[in-house]
C-alpha cells in the first residue's frame, strides 16, 4: 500500500528527494539525514507540488507563520522518505528491476509520448536513468512499509470489543423509501400559475389513488432528475429532506400517497414504498467491515510508530531557519 506519509502520487514522484545529486552542492543543504543532504533546491520543488496539491495560494495567506509550518511539513516529508530509503537499504529490501521497470512504465503511459515524458524527466532534472534510480528508492521505502504493515493482525477479541464500546456506530435510524412527482414552481409565481399547477398534480393524484401506477407517472409528469427511475428516491432520514417533504414522507404508511405538497422546489406527491424502523445492525453482519477499519488504522499506526522510531535513533540536521 503507497502512503502519503512516505511516498506521494505517480506524478508527484518527479519532485521526491534525490540525495547525492549534484543539485545538492549546487544550492546548498537543508537538512542532512544521518549525513545524507536534502537540498534548498529539492525543497522547493516539494515545497511548490505540495501547494499545488493542496489548492495553497500563498499569496492570500495572512500569517507568516502558516507559510513556514507548511515548508516545514514539506521538509518533514522528504526527512522521512530519506529514513524509510535508509532503512528499507539496510534490511536488504530493496526494490528489484522488475518492480522498477513496472513504475517506471506505469509512470511514463501517463504521457502521450516517450517524448513528453523525457521532457518532463529533464524539466525536474533528471535523466531516464537518474529517474530510475529515484524510483528504486521509493519502490523500496513502499516495500519497507509494507512489511511493516503485514506485520499488523486484528483478532476477533478485537472486532466485538469495538462493536460493544461503539453502539453509535452501528445504529440506524428510521428511514423510508419514497417516490414522488414533482411540478416545480418557481419562485413568486403568481396565483394562476399556481392554481394551474394544482389542479394538473390534483388530477395526477386521483389517477395514482385509483389504482395508476404511481412510478409511470413520475416518469411521465414528474419534473425532477429522479423522473427516469419513476420518481424513486431510495431510503433516507430525518434531516435529508427539505421539513414539509420529510414531515410528509414520514407520515405514510407503505403503498400510501401523500396529497399536495409545497416546498421551496414546487409541488409534490409522495408514495412511500418502504419503511425501515430504527435498528441496530448485528456484529455477524459488519464483522468484515470492522475488521477492515482496524486494521487500516493499526496499519497506519504501525506505520507512524515505525516512522517517529527511525526519527529518534537518526541523526537529523535541519540546516534552515524553519
Amino acid at each position: 500500500m503507497m502512503r502519503r506519509l512516505a511516498l506521494v502520487t505517480l506524478l508527484g514522484l518527479f519532485t521526491l528527494v534525490t540525495t547525492g545529486m549534484v543539485l545538492a552542492q549546487a544550492y546548498g543543504l537543508a537538512a542532512k539525514v544521518n549525513g545524507v543532504g536534502i537540498s534548498n533546491e529539492t525543497l522547493e520543488r516539494n515545497y511548490e507540488e505540495y501547494l499545488r496539491e493542496n489548492n495553497v495560494n500563498v499569496a492570500g495567506i495572512r500569517y507568516p507563520d502558516r507559510v513556514t509550518a507548511m515548508r516545514r511539513e514539506t521538509l518533514d516529508l522528504l526527512i522521512n522518505q530519506e529514513l524509510l530509503w535508509q532503512a528499507a537499504e539496510k534490511q536488504g529490501i530493496v526494490a528489484t528491476p522488475e518492480e522498477v521497470n513496472r513504475v517506471l512504465d506505469d509512470t511514463q503511459a501517463q504521457f502521450s509520448t516517450a517524448d513528453a515524458f523525457l521532457n518532463k524527466l529533464a524539466l525536474e532534472g533528471y535523466t531516464r536513468e537518474s529517474y530510475r534510480t529515484h524510483l528504486e528508492r521509493l519502490v523500496s521505502a513502499r516495500k519497507y512499509l509494507d512489511m511493516v504493515s503485514a506485520k499488523v493482525a486484528v483478532n476477533a477479541a478485537e472486532i466485538h470489543d469495538f462493536y460493544i464500546q461503539n453502539p453509535d456506530k452501528f445504529r440506524l435510524p428510521e428511514q423510508v423509501r419514497a417516490r414522488h412527482i414533482l411540478l416545480k414552481l418557481s419562485p413568486g409565481a403568481d396565483d394562476e400559475v399556481q392554481q394551474v399547477a394544482r389542479e394538473k398534480l390534483a388530477g395526477i393524484l386521483r389517477e395514482a389513488r385509483n389504482g395508476g401506477d404511481f412510478a409511470a407517472l413520475a416518469s411521465q409528469y414528474s419534473e425532477d432528475g429522479s423522473a427516469d427511475q419513476g420518481g424513486d428516491l431510495g431510503f433516507f432520514e430525518r434531516g435529508q429532506m427539505v421539513k414539509p417533504f420529510e414531515e410528509a414522507a414520514f407520515g405514510l404508511q407503505p403503498g400510501e400517497i401523500s396529497d399536495v405538497v409545497e416546498t421551496p422546489f414546487g409541488l409534490h406527491l409522495i408514495k412511500v414504498e418502504d419503511r425501515q424502523t430504527a435498528r441496530t445492525v448485528p456484529e455477524d453482519q459488519v464483522r468484515e467491515q470492522v475488521q477492515t477499519y482496524l486494521l487500516n488504522l493499526k496499519q497506519q499506526q504501525a506505520v507512524d510508530n515505525e516512522i517517529r522510531t527511525l526519527r529518534t535513533v537518526a541523526a537529523i540536521e535541519i540546516l534552515l531557519p524553519l
